[in-house]
């Protein structure tokens, strides 16, 4: 009775030469290529692949602004009706300046508008930081740090935790995009 060789068995494979000039007898290594062929060395893969890593995590970081931004929206519409409920990861300038508002008739508008300024400014900082200006980090981690000193005065821990975690993401989006090439034009 024959026995078919089952279709999840290997082919033997060769064994290196064992002895003394083994290591002798192994080939040369090939000088790295040069031209169009070097674009697909595995050398240059990594290379890619690194960037491809370093893109997506400064890309990440950029998208904290967004974040900031769309929640602080969501929270100065809510203020602006009325409702006393807020998401934590927001503006605390945006909800300063609401506060301030209500003890004022007539203020609410003003303050929407100027809420909506601030929280545009911080969108304008995501697109920018995106498309990798380390400057939209620097500016965006600063300014978002100083509303963060605005939760610490109230002693809103969550508040400062939250602040702190998306700085530290915004930071690693900054670093990324450090090792970068500069953004043209």
């Amino acid at each position: 009775m024959a026995t078919d060789a089952s279709p999840f068995s290997r082919p033997p494979q060769p064994r290196p030469p064992v002895g003394r000039g083994a290591a002798y007898a192994a080939p040369a290594p090939a000088a790295p290529p040069r031209g169009p062929a070097a674009e697909a060395s595995p050398a240059s893969a990594d290379r890619v692949q690194g960037d491809e890593t370093l893109e997506a995590q400064r890309r990440s970081g950029g998208q904290w602004f967004y974040w900031i931004a769309a929640l602080s929206s969501i929270n100065a519409v809510l203020a602006l009706a009325g409702q006393q409920w807020h998401f934590i990861l927001g503006l605390g300038m945006t909800q300063l300046i609401q506060e301030l508002a209500e003890g004022s008739a007539g203020a609410g508008l003003k303050a929407g508008v100027i809420s909506f300024a601030v929280i545009g400014f911080f969108a304008f900082l995501g697109k920018r930081a995106i498309h990798g200006y380390g400057w939209a980090f620097v500016v965006g981690m600063v300014a978002y740090g100083l509303d963060g000193l605005l939760f610490l005065l109230v002693q809103d821990w969550v508040g400062v935790g939250f602040h702190a975690f998306a700085i530290a993401m915004i930071m690693r989006g900054y670093m990324a995009a450090r090792q970068l090439p500069a953004p043209t034009a």
